[in-house]
Parts: C-alpha cells; sequence; structure tokens
C-alpha cells in the first residue's frame, strides 16, 4: 500500500486518568447527554485544563455531581441549560456565554472557545468531548464529522461511557493502548469515505491489503492482542475502541 504522511498516536487514555507524569493539556467539552461512567468522568474532569459544557450539558454534570464540579464556561445557544442550572453556575463564577446563531452547533461553539483560549494563554489544547456517542444518530454523526472536519487542526477524541474514538488521518499510524483500560474490543470504520484499504498488526483479526466499505466489509468486534497496534490507510478512517473502566 503507497502512504503519504506518517504519524504515531502516542496518546494514552491512561495519561488522562493518572495525576502523575507528563501529558498533553486538554479541554474537555461536556456534550448534552447523561454522564454514566462517574469513574472515568471524575478523573477527566480534575486533570483537564480548561472544562467547558456545551449548553445542556451543564444540566447533566449538575444532575450528577451537584456542586461539586464547577465548569469555567457555558456555551452554546442555551435552549437546553434549565433557568435553575444556569442561576446555580452563574453564581459560582461560571461564565455563561450565548452564542444564538444557528450556523453552527453548540459543540462547534464551544470549539471556537477553545481557539480563543489558546490565543489568550499561548498554548494547543487536545479536546476529549464527553457524551459525544449517546443520543440521537444525527447528533453522533454530527460529532463524528467535527473529526473530519477539525483533522488539520487538532486531537479531538469522542469519549463515552462505552468507548473512545478518533480519526486516523491517511498514512500509517502506531497507536499505544493500555489494556487494562482499553479494549478488548476495538473497530476501524470508513466512515465519510467510499473505500478504505487496511493492512494492521496486533489485532486479534489482522488485515494486509482489506478493502473496508458500508455496503461490502467493515472491521468491526475485533480485538486488541498487543499494547502497540499499527494501522496502514489510504484513506481517512475512525479508530474507536470499548473501555473498561
Amino acid at each position: 500500500m503507497t502512504t503519504t504522511n506518517e504519524a504515531t498516536f502516542d496518546w494514552k487514555i491512561s495519561e488522562f486518568l493518572s495525576k502523575k507524569g507528563k501529558r498533553a493539556p486538554y479541554i474537555i467539552i461536556i456534550l448534552n447527554q447523561p454522564i454514566l461512567r462517574r469513574n472515568i468522568f471524575k478523573t477527566l474532569w480534575e486533570n483537564a485544563d480548561i472544562k467547558i459544557c456545551a449548553d445542556g450539558g451543564a444540566n447533566h454534570v449538575y444532575d450528577a455531581f451537584k456542586d461539586e464540579y464547577i465548569p469555567n464556561y457555558i456555551r452554546g445557544d442555551l435552549d437546553s441549560l434549565r433557568d435553575d442550572v444556569r442561576s446555580y453556575y452563574h453564581s459560582k463564577g461560571t461564565e455563561i456565554q450565548c452564542e444564538p446563531e444557528q450556523e453552527s452547533t453548540d459543540f462547534m461553539k464551544c470549539i471556537n472557545l477553545v481557539r480563543i483560549k489558546e490565543e489568550e494563554n499561548f498554548s494547543k489544547y487536545d479536546v476529549l468531548a464527553i457524551g459525544s456517542s449517546g443520543g440521537r444518530l444525527d447528533q453522533i454523526m454530527s460529532n463524528i464529522h467535527y473529526l473530519y472536519k477539525l483533522r488539520d487542526e487538532r486531537k479531538i477524541f469522542l469519549v463515552s461511557d462505552k468507548n473512545m474514538s478518533f480519526l486516523l488521518k491517511k498514512g500509517k499510524h502506531n497507536i499505544l493502548c493500555d489494556r487494562k483500560i482499553e479494549g478488548p474490543t476495538c473497530g476501524i470504520l470508513p466512515i465519510g469515505v467510499q473505500r478504505a484499504t487496511l493492512t494492521t498488526t496486533g489485532l486479534k483479526w489482522n488485515m494486509t491489503n482489506f478493502t473496508s466499505a458500508f455496503g461490502d466489509m467493515i472491521s468491526t468486534s475485533n480485538v486488541l492482542i498487543n499494547d502497540i497496534i499499527t494501522i496502514e490507510t489510504d484513506a481517512p478512517v475512525i479508530w474507536t475502541v470499548e473501555l473498561q473502566i
């Protein structure tokens, strides 16, 4: 297979779940879905540099934790934010930003805030979007859409109570896994492309020049057997892996 890019995904979710050692700075964006896996949420929240709730995402933080966690920002068109939640977080110092225009989603409005904070802090942030794969299918696909739309700008990780997903660009990738936390199941999905040709190592069912396409065959319910997974692809694909915690 001929590829033009090579990138190492050295991101480990275990580094974000640990208060020890070095990690890339990141911002979490809480989307408008229930918070189910409170243990992973708590650690990701506590280790994040900035906490942003996308509109009704603030309702779920409030309902799950009340006054335990206070977001730095609530941002969106605010059509889902409850009055009691808005008043409470305002009293706690949360900055509430109403962006009424309907040309972008609340998620994208939060990404625009991330850009502003980067300019202010002279920093570059990864983004962890919490609650990104629950709810309506069109909302899930919209979140995946932003992985493609912003792929040349930053790393975005979609984290739910069951799995974590991110985009792999065309090229060869080394994904460093922590199998105490990730797996055993995983998948490689050719979303947004006509087809992708895949070659892998480190999986129970590896592929060599495998053509993956919707309407033909796709790779789902595969299994991690190594801590380093290599994936070579001639088109952008979504890597998704189960979370055990």
